[in-house]
């Protein structure tokens, strides 16, 4: 069986998520979110692992009447959030007694569930979304995993030093994260292993009590094929 990733190693990425170039890449990613959102009626949405919050402080700027909440494994990425105004907590969904029109999980949250967590996962959602509401993810394709993000890659910004090992086999993709971190006239290190799987249509077409609504590849690094795909999933009144 293997382990779901750990809150240190979350955390880990907390800290070091600025230096990878994630944020590069997000506004062309929510872009493709909201013009979704268009299309919809809604006037409440979760976002599940919601990270520093970037994308509910954009959503708020968008639909400043809309209400958002946002929750994370993350006590690190809950504490930024905070910090930077969001509704956030550190909750699962099981833990959620209320009901939203949408929700969402954005820059592949799906890939990090492991296999056995994917179902418990999509059962959970369903006390959280309303009946004919929406949950809006993408997740990373295989050629996303595979060919994009595997490899070696070194961030030096003075008082952090990362480096980072990436490999795909059979399905499941690890990244070995070392961080070292000025601390005083030393620095201090840390070293997890974070793990996304990669989760193909199929697996999103016989989840019961939802319908696959939209599928929309992208390529959110103008490569030669897609290396992300965004589904909307509605749940089945």
């Amino acid at each position: 069986m293997i382990e779901p990733n750990s809150k240190e190693a979350l955390d880990l990425y907390a800290k070091i998520e600025d230096l990878i170039g994630v944020k590069d890449a997000a506004p062309k990613l929510y872009r493709h979110y909201f013009q979704i959102f268009e299309k919809l009626e809604f006037n409440s949405l979760i976002d599940i692992g919601c990270g520093r919050g970037d994308f509910l402080l954009e959503l708020g700027n968008r639909y400043p009447q809309k209400e958002f909440f946002g929750i994370d494994k993350s006590p690190q990425m809950v504490q930024f959030a905070k910090e930077n105004g969001v509704d956030a907590n550190v909750l699962e969904l099981k833990e959620i007694n209320q009901k939203f029109d949408i929700a969402t999980a954005v820059f592949d949250m799906v890939n990090y569930l492991t296999p056995q967590e994917f179902i418990g996962f999509f059962e959970d959602l369903k006390s959280v979304v309303k009946e004919g509401g929406y949950f809006i993810f993408d997740v990373n394709t295989e050629f996303g995993l595979s060919e994009v993000a595997v490899g070696n890659f070194i961030s030096d910004s003075g008082d952090r030093f990362l480096a980072i090992e990436s490999f795909y086999e059979g399905g499941v993709y690890e990244s070995f994260f070392t961080l070292f971190e000025r601390d005083k006239n030393c620095y201090k290190k840390e070293v997890q292993t974070i793990r996304q799987f990669h989760y193909s249509e199929e697996f999103f077409k016989m989840l019961g009590g939802w319908e696959l609504s939209i599928k929309l590849p992208m390529k959110l690094y103008d490569l030669e094929s897609y290396d992300k795909i965004l589904y909307v999933l509605k749940k089945e009144c």
